[in-house]
């Protein structure tokens, strides 16, 4: 028992300080066929499930979120359908929040039906979706080179009465380079770049100033999904080789795993040590285990 009592503290400890940034290998462990063009991956603890975004052919009303287990069973394919392009995913406050094309849909995860969606003027193509330690929800908008803001009630007080409940231009720079995967960690955005060709970078947005600056040393690739890795790296996924790299906030890179072409918006599940990756022109997802 104490041995065990051990071995848990250890694993808490190793999770909590990023020590998981070590891991520069993996190994394929399991492909799900099935999906139509996955994007995007989120993990619900409480359910124990996955939520897999498929933008399917990108016709209105064609695409779908699947309901997925843990283990890789696909439970319900199309257990949101009626989507028009739906890529990022966010949970929230038993809410389920994807971004679909121009609009934000929110979904009750209780009913497994769609309770709003909240059109986002001036948008071009929202790509990836994350919440702040406050409740701000941040949308990266690929198509424009821009991030979307959709303030949370704690703030609401500070925006424009006619601005409440809406979702509001939050930066638009052509230095954000078509921005693709959001990530937001105590006071910065942290943000994978796709770039005009194929030199995204690894980038951080000053939540305050809005100050963007370039953290990776030269263009990386058409940069898509990020994941936190402790406090001081990330996964970044290269949406065009299939790369997977495993960046610092000092601007190190080191390259972890090589898929293929249209690896998406990745998921990293720090307790069992794996990523998980979308393949969009596969039709699948795919498992790793990191070494």
């Amino acid at each position: 028992m104490k041995g065990l009592t051990i071995k848990l503290l250890l694993l808490n400890l190793m999770i909590c300080s990023g020590v998981y940034a070590q891991s520069t290998s993996a190994t394929l462990i399991k492909k799900v066929e099935g999906f139509s063009h996955p994007e995007s991956v989120v993990f619900n603890e409480d359910k124990n499930e996955y939520y897999i975004s498929n933008m399917a052919d990108r016709e209105d009303g064609d695409g779908f979120i699947s309901r997925v287990s843990s283990e890789g069973e696909i439970l319900e394919l199309k257990w949101i359908d009626g989507l028009k392009d739906p890529k990022g995913l966010l949970i929230k406050d038993d809410k389920v929040y994807v971004t679909n094309n121009t609009e934000l849909v929110e979904i009750s995860i209780a009913n497994s039906k769609i309770l709003r969606r909240i059109q986002v003027e001036g948008s071009k193509s929202l790509n990836d979706i994350t919440v702040d330690a406050v409740g701000n929800i941040f949308i990266s908008d690929s198509g424009k080179s821009a991030i979307y803001l959709m303030p949370g009630d704690s703030v609401n007080m500070m925006i424009p009465e006619d601005k409440k409940g809406k979702i509001i231009e939050y930066l638009d720079s052509t230095r954000l380079e078509y921005v693709n995967g959001l990530y937001a960690q105590n006071d910065h955005l942290y943000a994978a770049a796709w770039g005009e060709n194929n030199n995204g970078n690894f980038l951080k947005i000053d939540m305050d100033t809005r100050e963007i600056t370039k953290i990776s040393k030269e263009g990386i690739g058409n940069l898509d999904g990020i994941q936190p890795v402790g406090e001081e790296a990330f996964y970044l996924s290269d949406w065009a080789s299939g790369k997977i790299y495993l960046a610092g906030k000092n601007g190190d890179l080191k390259e972890v795993l090589t898929s293929e072409k249209s690896a998406g918006d990745i998921f990293f599940d720090a307790e069992k040590n794996q990523l998980v990756l979308p393949m969009n022109h596969q039709n699948a997802v795919w498992w790793y285990q990191l070494n």
